[in-house]
């Protein structure tokens, strides 16, 4: 039975296996490799005092407050927000990345890295996942299509639980060559673009003719199909990983269960295609009440609705970062679901903690799948009427159980299933089960504030609990200039074995980090 208010959310066993955490990361990120002297620059500048965790919440106040300027202009997602208001976005998304990437950085510099530091990076980006990629939405005015609005910022979400529940099952938090920098610089980039041009250039159309722009969804959908049927081949002609229920056995050939995870994921994504296009051809809800309408032509320049067999679309600019995200988010996901089912690193394949692989898809599962019902059967349609709150609030309630399973990895202890975030649907869920009693717009004002209050009570409770065992504090170096301390080096993306340092008052890590790169 869940309590409201627990007295402590870690045992001392928890704490204990905490403490001998070992941070594990695989990187082979383009643009990480690029960046890499500007970080080092950055972290040069930095004052030697101060602290990691406060340069991390630093850049998440900057990443939040920019991106509730730009929702406050248009809560919708269909007003055209001042382009100023999207140029301070993209800053705001700009300096987060910034600060975040050189969190570790200084950390090490100042020998102040310890799980706590791990555990508050992971927390404040799954709270910057959620603002991000509803202000991505917002600045291409992506509510008139409320559908795609949805599938784009749970996406994100979803992808970035997939990415811990992968570090959950293995151990090591793996990035690909494009991953969340090369995203997040993409979302600054659509900003960047909406400063210059205005929000209203995402709705210029394009393409008709016989080459639809829409083909490339399918197209990326059938590269990724590819991709996951090639590796099915080689895994059914070299055989398994093994026996314990690793891979199941097909009419004498060997066929792994993530192919065939991957390939329900993959016609999922197809029928959502499928049918999202059907509905442009019967026509949407476009700009100022307008229809999204597929035009058949012959080419003929005084012929635009005339019947021919030959198709042709007028598709709105706005929709080519979705199917960029949507090709992306594939690749992402089929990464994530091959490492799930076959980089178990406990007891026969399970999670660091001994679990199912699959015991994580459970909590996220009881975030996503509410918020779909809720959005469909609502009669007051409170989502297509208020998109940005809607998001939010649920987006909220998935960092949050992000949270739990990261605490979850570090701790190599067992998510439990139901949380007291999980409220806030739940409220909105009863309410439309007795005919919408109270007018949903209010309830979802309460789930927004609930979950608030709850998240942050919970990342309070779990920070002091692990300072207290740790004897650190959150955003303070007890000792800043002080005596010769110990600064490791762990090995790192390049995979280099950690070294040891020691430091005098005032020296600086950085040249030594630089000449680690460049050895």
């Amino acid at each position: 039975m869940m309590k409201l208010y627990k007295e402590r959310l870690l045992s001392d066993a928890q704490l204990k296996r905490l403490g001998e955490h070992q941070y594990s990361c695989q990187s082979v990120s383009i643009l990480d490799k690029l960046l890499q002297p500007y970080w080092n620059w950055l972290t040069s500048k930095v004052p030697i005092w101060l602290a990691p965790n406060l340069i991390t919440i630093l850049g998440l106040i900057v990443n939040i407050v920019t991106a509730l300027i730009l929702i406050w202009f248009s809560p919708d997602a269909k007003q055209e927000a001042p382009r100023w208001a999207c140029g301070l976005c993209g800053f705001g998304l700009f300096v987060y990345q910034s600060l975040d990437a050189i969190d570790g950085k200084q950390a090490r510099r100042t020998g102040t890295a310890n799980p706590l530091g791990e555990l508050f990076d992971h927390g404040c980006d799954s709270i910057s996942t959620v603002f991000v990629a509803l202000s991505a939405c917002i600045a291409v005015q992506l509510g008139y299509y409320p559908g795609w609005m949805f599938f784009q910022c749970f996406c994100a979400m979803t992808l970035f639980y997939c990415a811990h529940w992968q570090t959950y099952v293995s151990g090591t938090l793996r990035f690909g060559r494009i991953d969340v920098t090369e995203a997040q610089y993409t979302i600054m980039g659509i900003l960047l673009l909406s400063t210059i041009f205005g929000p209203s250039v995402w709705s210029t159309k394009f393409f008709s003719g016989t080459v639809c722009l829409w083909y490339l969804i399918p197209l990326s959908t059938l590269i990724c199909g590819l991709w996951s049927l090639y590796q099915s081949i080689i895994v059914i002609f070299t055989g398994g990983v093994g026996k314990n229920g690793s891979t199941v056995a097909v009419f004498g050939f060997t066929f792994h269960w993530a192919h065939v995870v991957c390939t329900v994921f993959y016609l999922g994504f197809f029928q959502l295609f499928y049918t999202f296009f059907e509905r442009i051809k019967e026509g949407g809800c476009g700009k100022n009440g307008s229809t999204v309408a597929v035009r058949l032509n012959l080419g003929l320049q005084n012929c635009t609705y005339c019947s021919a067999e030959i198709p042709g679309l007028d598709m709105e600019v706005k929709l080519i970062p979705i199917g960029v995200a949507c090709a992306v988010a594939l690749l992402l996901a089929q990464a994530n679901v091959s490492i799930i089912f076959t980089g178990g690193v406990g007891k026969n394949g399970s999670t660091v903690a001994g679990t199912s692989v699959l015991s994580p898809v459970i909590p996220f599962s009881m975030v996503l799948v509410p918020a779909f019902i809720i959005y469909q059967k609502s009669t007051q349609h409170v989502y297509e009427e208020h998109p940005a709150l809607y998001i939010l609030a649920f987006g909220l309630v998935a960092a949050k159980v992000t949270n739990r399973l990261v605490v979850a990895h570090m701790t190599k202890s067992e998510m439990d299933y139901m949380d007291w975030s999980l409220l806030g649907p739940t409220m909105l869920f009863l309410n439309q089960y007795f005919n919408t009693f109270i007018k949903e717009y209010y309830i979802l004002w309460l789930c927004m504030i609930w979950v608030i209050v709850d998240l942050l009570r919970y990342c309070y409770q779990i920070c002091q609990e692990i300072c207290d065992f740790l004897h650190v504090e959150l955003f303070r170096i007890p000792y800043p200039g002080g005596p010769q301390r110990v600064v490791t080096l762990p090995s790192e993306k390049n995979g280099k074995s950690e070294k040891k340092i020691h430091l005098s008052d005032g020296e600086d890590v950085v040249p030594l980090l630089q000449s680690e790169e460049n050895s």
